[in-house]
């Protein structure tokens, strides 16, 4: 197994956008793990939602309880296929495999982040709405809304337990450690060693750089296209698209800049509370 290893100095730059996990004194080390696992986990990530959704629906009526199922089984699937990843693919562990390390510097990071991200958000739906006006009635809407449904436990519960903290936590480590590296790592790396081996050598196949600017765009597009099937009409879904993507590339370029997903996952945090929050305390009628 590979041990936590900084580069000589020289290496640095060339290996900034890297999974320290991959470096060793001997070279590369790659894990088994990459961008068809990924896809398998985007595709159960859709598939194990929906169908349980579907099951349940026979005997729950579409409120909290059923919002609570199908969130937990899509936390499920994250979860599990990450961790399977990385138990049976990777070097055993999810802060050497995804980065899921945290630092202080992460919570002003990511409640900077956050904020920037609702402000830019805010621009784009100035944007959209000048280039797409209204129609008499017409609201574009989010999917905030599912988890706030019910009284006040199914409000704790749904929105701020699950909406605000655990989802950030699974969607970052799943679509920023998962997804995201799993491009990265199937574009940069071309394994050398026993294909059978969990871990093996890897030399580098194509620039670092270019791997990861396909790896953002891909995994920050995946990112939106899991969320955009929450609302019914064209005009959210365009714009929870947009939206979402850009969140998802900003946590992207926070994850491979540190190498880790402690800021990422509190810039999800603030992203997620501040929605949340917008809706409980704002009046609807003062919403877009």
């Amino acid at each position: 197994m590979a041990r936590s290893f900084l580069p000589p100095a020289g290496q640095r730059t060339t290996l900034r956008l890297a999974n320290p996990t991959q470096l060793t004194p001997e070279g590369l080390l790659a894990p088994k793990w990459g961008a068809g696992l990924a896809l398998a986990g985007l595709v159960l990530v859709v598939l194990l939602p929906l169908l349980g959704t579907l099951a349940l629906v026979e005997v729950l009526s579409f409120g909290p309880p059923l919002v609570l199922a199908s969130l937990l089984l899509t936390w499920t699937a994250m979860f599990s296929v990450t961790f399977y990843a990385s138990r049976r693919h990777g070097f055993r562990s999810l802060a050497r495999d995804f980065g899921l390390r945290f630092r202080w510097i992460d919570l002003a990071v990511g409640l900077g982040v956050g904020i920037a991200a609702r402000i830019v958000l805010a621009v784009l739906l100035a944007i959209l709405t000048l280039l797409w006006p209204l129609q008499d009635g017409e609201v574009i809407q989010g999917n905030a809304e599912l988890f706030l449904t019910g009284d006040t436990v199914w409000l704790l519960i749904n929105g701020v337990l699950g909406g605000v903290l655990i989802a950030p936590f699974l969607e970052e480590l799943f679509n920023r450690g998962l997804v995201l590296r799993g491009i990265q790592n199937a574009l940069w790396l071309r394994r050398t060693g026993n294909p059978r081996d969990s871990v093996t050598p890897a030399v580098q196949r194509r620039s670092l750089m270019t791997s990861t600017v396909i790896a953002l765009l891909v995994s920050s597009l995946a990112f939106g296209l899991l969320h955009t099937g929450a609302v019914p009409d064209l005009r959210s879904s365009v714009y929870l698209l947009l939206s979402t993507f850009t969140v998802g590339l900003m946590c992207g370029v926070l994850t491979v800049i540190t190498g880790r997903l402690g800021a990422a996952i509190v810039t999800h945090v603030v992203f997620n509370g501040t929605g949340v929050g917008l809706l409980l305390l704002v009046p609807p009628e003062l919403l877009p």
